[in-house]
């Protein structure tokens, strides 16, 4: 028996003194040179659709293109409420980007790190544009530091754009060594196009800058446009949604939650309200009802209102009494001011409608700021429509959406940078900067993209790409809405607008066409018009709160409670005041 112990302790010695055993490795984790950079990669494109999504409602909410709740802005959202959009962002995109950039520039991997890069920036640019200073040169140090410093936003804006030129260095260089295969989520495999993105990101960050360094923005644009920007189709910048429900589900998030069990989201009275009575187009017989994208965008479950106060309770009340009105000779607009493109007669069926049911034929949704309860209306308010959800179109059929098989299924996209928006941005660009073209035919290129963008996605759900189309609502489209009359209404709705826009007799009377007409491209991309309403205070005549002292608008967003309740090196914001670095507040949005 001393013989065995000897024996087994002589070849613990032997082992011990054999093997380098670093007791502080994990043996469970995989290190960097384990990854594969294009499963990342995956893990990247997923994740930056999931924080768009997340990011876009708050966006949406503040700038009436979605309801928002509560009763002062406030606590229309509270600090927990962004915990998910934060760690998506970080753990999702900033991380995993990170990780693939390093592995990638010690590879010669440069497609996989020039990706990487892009996705990181619109990120991070995001979060700046969001919160202000946000951490970023600790970010990725792990269990190393857990209470990341947070860099000042100023600092952090070049940064960025240092970012996309590496990135753009990346694209345009060929990989040293053979790279394994890439899955393109976005652009299928066209470096060229993510080179249009990179510029079209430094486009919309400078823009951003105009206020408080002109110079730079216009220098930085001029760059940004010489590179080449998002100009066709093929080149939005859009993420694609399929039709599967189960491991995973991979639908859009918008129809998930509103075409299973009934409407979840509110749709903005106002945004509603806009589109049908914009350039006075409420006169005609449908489809040719209003803006012709409505149909795309909204899909309502009843084409009448209800009278009934136990479904709606507002139609037994009045108008709050600092909501715009008609005295039947004279507009009250009071303090948000005049709305581009709504009818200045009295007389219009317009100034009937700013409460309660925009419309009169069913469109159904709740006022900005509002804090009344949840009635059980899920399967009457109107909801998500085909654009970008996903959902029904509307061709007057006025059923219940509690139903997983209506419309496209749930394959929709996310507009994160459409070509329409790079129009309209230049366009701001040209007004005020002397670059990007001129500013009237960037505003009509604009109008008419979107409405071209819009009924193409819904009928061939490619958007000129040659990924595989999505289930259309083509059928039921060209039946109900045939190329031509839409073609004819489209055309009509876009020289209404310019002739507004040609109208007006300063910059600051085109700009609030130009905001307005973006805006309303912009539903579905709550980031940029979050980032647009901030930047110019247009468009003008936004419906105000129902609370007619709803405090300071949000000029910013809360940290979230998972970071400044764990990070000692940060206290949460003592309200939402604080400004981005480039937004001036040279305009009152208190209302």
């Amino acid at each position: 028996m001393k013989l065995i112990k000897s024996l087994f302790l002589s070849g613990l010695i032997v082992l011990a003194t054999s093997c380098e055993l670093n007791l502080l490795d994990d043996p469970n984790a995989v290190k960097l040179n384990q990854t594969d950079p294009s499963l990342l990669l995956n893990n990247i494109q997923i994740g930056l659709a999931g924080f768009f999504n997340t990011a876009s409602t708050f966006g949406m909410q503040v700038t009436r293109l979605q309801n928002s709740g509560g009763s002062v802005y406030e606590n229309f959202a509270n600090p927990q409420a962004f915990d998910g959009m934060w760690t998506a962002a970080y753990a999702n995109v900033i991380v995993n980007s990170e990780n693939v950039i390093e592995q990638a520039d010690e590879s010669g991997f440069t497609v996989h790190a020039g990706m990487a890069r892009i996705m990181e920036a619109y990120a991070l640019s995001v979060l700046v544009d969001y919160f202000g200073n946000v951490p970023y040169s600790e970010a990725n140090a792990g269990a190393v530091n857990f209470n990341p410093k947070v860099d000042n936003m100023d600092v952090l804006y070049p940064q960025i754009i240092a970012l996309l030129d590496q990135a753009i260095t990346n694209l345009g260089t060929p990989a040293s060594a053979v790279a394994p295969a890439i899955t393109d989520f976005y652009y299928g495999g066209n470096t060229g196009r993510w080179i249009r993105l990179a510029n079209t990101l430094k486009l919309k960050m400078f823009l951003n800058l105009r206020n408080v360094n002109a110079a730079q923005a216009t220098a930085g644009i001029t760059a940004a446009l010489a590179g080449g920007v998002i100009t066709t189709p093929a080149e939005n910048f859009i993420f694609r949604y399929g039709t599967n429900n189960a491991d995973p589900d991979v639908r859009h998030p918008r129809f998930v939650g509103n075409y299973i069990t009934g409407a979840g989201d509110y749709i903005a009275n106002y945004l509603m309200w806009q589109m049908f009575y914009g350039y006075d187009r409420n006169t005609g017989v449908a489809p040719s009802q209003g803006d012709p994208r409505m149909r795309f965008y909204f899909y309502r479950q009843r084409a009448a209102n209800s009278s009934d106060p136990n479904e709606i309770r507002c139609v037994a009340q009045t108008a709050p009494p600092h909501y715009p009105f008609s005295t039947g000779t004279a507009i009250i607009y009071g303090k948000p001011g005049v709305p581009p493109g709504i009818s200045t007669d009295p007389a219009s069926a317009a100034w009937s409608r700013t409460f309660c049911f925009p419309t009169p034929i069913g469109y159904w949704g709740r006022e900005h700021v509002d804090p009344q309860g949840i009635p059980p209306d899920n399967l009457a308010r109107s909801t998500w429509g085909a654009y970008p959800a996903g959902g029904r179109f509307d061709a007057n059929v006025n059923a219940g959406v509690n139903n997983p098989n209506l419309g496209m299924r749930g394959a929709g996209m996310q507009p994160i940078l459409m070509r329409s928006f790079v129009n309209f941005m230049r366009a701001e660009a040209a007004l005020f900067l002397g670059v990007g073209g001129v500013a009237a035919d960037q505003f009509d290129l604009g109008v008419r993209a979107s409405l071209a963008d819009v009924r193409d996605w819904s009928v061939n759900g490619t958007l000129g790409t040659a990924a595989g189309a999505a289930p259309t609502e083509a059928a039921t489209i060209n039946t109900f809405y045939p190329a031509a009359t839409y073609t004819t209404d489209a055309n009509n709705y876009a020289t209404a607008a310019l002739a507004a826009y040609n109208a007006q007799t300063d910059n600051d009377g085109r700009l609030n066409f130009i905001a307005r007409e973006y805006w309303i491209a912009l539903f579905g991309s709550g980031v940029e018009s979050y980032n647009l309403y901030r930047r110019t205070g247009r468009p003008t005549g936004m419906q105000p709160t129902v609370n007619p002292d709803p405090g300071a608008f949000p000029r910013s967003f809360w940290y979230p409670t998972s970071f400044e309740t764990r990070n000692s090196q940060v206290e949460q914001k003592a309200d939402l005041t604080g400004a981005i670095f480039w937004d001036t507040k040279t305009v009152n949005l208190d209302f």
